[in-house]
């Protein structure tokens, strides 16, 4: 059996796709919190319940960093250090989880497990009205808000893979499926990955 990387835009359901999919493989659900305690075991200094993406990419942010360096302020020091660990452990973190098969949902896991063998990687994706429709469901917000967060949910992600494994998160190549959520129910998403990880729904319905 495989594991299975998850790597979903902001609207598309990927967090419900994910637990729908590790139910259904009977393995277990790795999200970046679960993969979070995971890196504070190999770094106690790791931050858990931080938002490590949106402290990564972006001018201003880089700006902010550059001028705390210069000022000398401790604090700056630190975020450079561990933007500099970060990296190798991501790699040791989505490695020692994909250990066994499991499911892990986390924009970068599939850079992070490039080399893995068995590892299925997945693109979820949809067009930006689908999702933008799909979002005002979901948060009970007007269209123009839904699109602002959307797109900044984009470019955090797309910043935060780019700083982590100089990869673009678009680049279909990288994926073993790149999926359009919009086309397909959840039911079907499900079957096709559970296909292309080798285990048959029928079996898995059973």
């Amino acid at each position: 059996m495989a594991v299975w990387t998850i790597a979903a835009q902001e609207g598309t359901g990927g967090a419900r796709l994910a637990a729908e999919l590790a139910a259904a493989a009977g393995v277990p659900l790795f999200d970046r919190a679960a993969l979070a305690l995971f890196a504070r075991r190999l770094d106690s200094d790791f931050p858990v319940g931080d938002e490590l993406e949106g402290r990564f990419g972006g001018r201003l942010n880089e700006l902010a960093l550059s001028t705390a360096i210069r000022t000398g302020s401790p604090d700056a020091f630190r975020e450079v250090e561990l933007r500099q660990k970060l990296p190798a452990i991501g790699r040791a973190v989505v490695t020692e989880a994909a250990r066994a098969p499991c499911v892990i949902y986390a924009p970068a896991a599939f850079a992070a497990l490039s080399e893995h063998c068995s590892a299925v990687h997945v693109r979820l994706r949809a067009p930006l009205e689908w999702r933008i429709a799909a979002y005002q469901r979901e948060h009970v917000v007007d269209r123009r808000c839904a699109e602002k967060a959307l797109k900044h949910a984009d470019l955090r992600r797309q910043a935060w893979v780019k700083s982590l494994y100089h990869v673009d998160i678009d680049d279909a190549r990288l994926f073993s499926l790149v999926l359009d959520a919009g086309r397909f129910t959840s039911e079907r998403l499900v079957e096709t990955l559970l296909a292309a990880g080798g285990v048959q729904a029928a079996l898995v319905a059973t």
